[in-house]
């Protein structure tokens, strides 16, 4: 496969990294949802950093990085769960706005940090990046290290195409929906993500005992 196509095969891992509606995503509609599509774009964009970094781990130390969330697979599902469980608990108590202009640059940065964060308690996912790089021979002997920029660059540009997406659609939706339908919406992702975040733990308990 020439290089051309696997960076096109990076876009596409981008995409289908960010797809999956599961936490992250609901926090990006809900962030849609309560301050409109800046927020929810940037919350997507802190998720794709996420996987951004994550995909640079496995092209560089695949056998590393492997070992190290086997050896520590409960306490990594611990720590995801209590994130999980706090980002449950400030959706479920999230009030919408009326007006998207309040969103500033600080509330800029907490949105990017709250869709890293969920992403990187996430490791696991460093199990769908590799075949996935390995598909579209990302990771070759011969790769020098504007190769791996290229190619990662690629990745956060698909991520962000699906990120743009969602806030796109979320947005336009939201013109129809009453701040009652909103909060509404917000109790159900969050109640989502607080059952989410209780697997989690348990899963992480069950693995220690």
């Amino acid at each position: 496969m020439s290089f051309f196509l696997s960076c096109v095969g990076c876009v596409c891992v981008g995409v289908i990294l960010s797809a999956p509606m599961g936490p992250v995503g609901m926090l990006c509609v809900q962030q849609t949802l309560n301050k409109g599509r800046s927020a929810g774009l940037l919350t997507g964009f802190g998720a794709a950093l996420s996987d951004w970094f994550y995909c640079w781990v496995v092209a560089l130390s695949m056998t590393l990085i492997i070992n190290f969330i086997e050896r520590h697979t409960a306490e990594l599902a611990i720590v995801g769960g209590v994130l999980l469980a706090f980002f449950s608990i400030v959706m479920m108590r999230a009030r919408p706005q009326t007006e998207t202009s309040s969103f500033k640059a600080t509330s800029g940065i907490k949105a990017v940090i709250a869709g890293f964060l969920l992403a990187f308690s996430n490791p696991l996912i460093i199990f769908l990046i590799m075949p996935l790089l390995i598909y579209f021979d990302v990771p070759q002997p011969s790769y020098q290290w504007w190769h791996y920029s290229i190619a990662m660059t690629a990745i956060l540009v698909g991520a962000m195409m699906w990120w743009l997406s969602v806030a796109w659609l979320v947005s336009h939706g939201r013109r129809s929906m009453s701040l009652v339908a909103v909060q509404r919406v917000n109790r159900v992702m969050g109640g989502i993500m607080l059952c989410l975040s209780a697997y989690s733990l348990w899963r992480g308990v069950n693995l220690i005992w």
